[in-house]
């Protein structure tokens, strides 16, 4: 047995509970993909996990820090709901701002929609984003909601999708900025 694959097998239960951190977990993922007896043994413990969740529930109940895990969890949920609706309110506003005298304000309001839209989504934000701010401006095309025609709706989101993806790079950059600075 590798020294690797022994050191993937003692990290799989932390693995599976999803206690290790990001850069762990993508290392496990890259040797699992590459290493069919780690693989092998990860089925394994996903298994036992399914067959035994009275005894994970009794590990849970002695382990003091689950309230605030539970708190957390349902706050960030809520973060996320919070952020999704922020998003889609900033699109509509932004969008219902096209026609008239506050335009100008959507080079500020579109990158506030893509540092909302890394947040949600990371770096998938680049292609999740302007697909969302498509199908907005149509529903907002086919309601009527603005009087522009179908090119103009579609120029008008491409522009928008430019924006927004520049407030994804923002949002990362500044990511990437406190977790250097968080490492230190």
């Amino acid at each position: 047995m590798k020294t690797e694959c022994s050191i993937v097998k003692d990290l799989l239960p932390l693995y599976v509970e999803d206690m290790l951190r990001m850069e762990t977990v993508q290392y496990i993922d890259e040797h699992i993909q590459q290493c069919p007896d780690c693989n092998a043994e990860l089925g394994k413990l996903k298994q036992c996990e399914i067959l035994l969740p009275i005894k994970k529930e009794s590990i849970e109940t002695t382990d003091k820090s689950q309230p605030f895990k539970r708190m957390m969890k349902r706050m960030n949920r809520q973060f996320y709901g919070f952020a999704y609706s922020l998003i889609i309110f900033f699109v509509f506003l932004g969008f219902g701002w096209t026609g008239g005298d506050n335009l100008m304000y959507n080079s500020f309001i579109m990158p506030i929609v893509g540092v909302f839209g890394y947040y949600v989504f990371k770096w998938k934000a680049i292609y999740k984003m302007p697909v969302v701010l498509l199908l907005i401006d149509l529903a907002v095309f086919a309601f009527q909601l603005v009087e522009l025609s179908f090119f103009e709706t579609l120029m008008w989101t491409m522009l928008y999708s430019v924006f927004v993806l520049i407030g994804v790079v923002i949002a990362f950059l500044l990511h990437y900025a406190f977790k250097k600075e968080e490492n230190k």
